[in-house]
């Protein structure tokens, strides 16, 4: 389905609602913003782990849409204990780069740092559920 980019976390929240309301199901990669100066990640694993999710996501994963869900500037992020994301009831974030698998409305689990990084890692994350 391919890869969508949430502009803020209202905007992530209302996709997050919209899912569980329909039961559908969608990737969330959390990652950190672009430096708009230099048009860079100010994040260094999430500059190697971006790569490797996008890939592996539409190789593995096309059936599902990955949303790009920013955290802002780095001074919005780093030791910021009021971020949206990481006082939303659902989410929790902690760290970045991470990956929340959502099937169905629940969350099947989730990635975060290194793990992100780890192709063999993502690759079986991301394998479907088999029946």
């Amino acid at each position: 389905m391919g890869i969508k980019r949430c502009s803020d976390p209202q905007e992530t929240e209302n996709i997050w609602q919209e899912l569980c309301n329909e039961q559908g199901s969608a990737l969330f990669l959390f990652f950190g913003s672009e430096n708009p100066g230099t048009g860079e990640s100010w994040c260094k694993d999430c500059v190697i782990a971006d790569p490797i999710i996008r890939s592996l996501c539409t190789q593995i994963r096309p059936d599902l849409t990955l949303y790009e869900c920013p955290v802002g500037e780095r001074s919005e992020w780093k030791d910021q204990a009021d971020h949206p994301y990481r006082l939303h009831p659902q989410w929790h974030l902690e760290r970045i780069p991470t990956l929340i698998l959502i099937e169905d409305a629940c969350e099947r689990g989730r990635l975060g740092e290194a793990d992100c990084q780890d192709p063999e890692l993502v690759r079986a994350f991301l394998a479907p559920i088999q029946s």
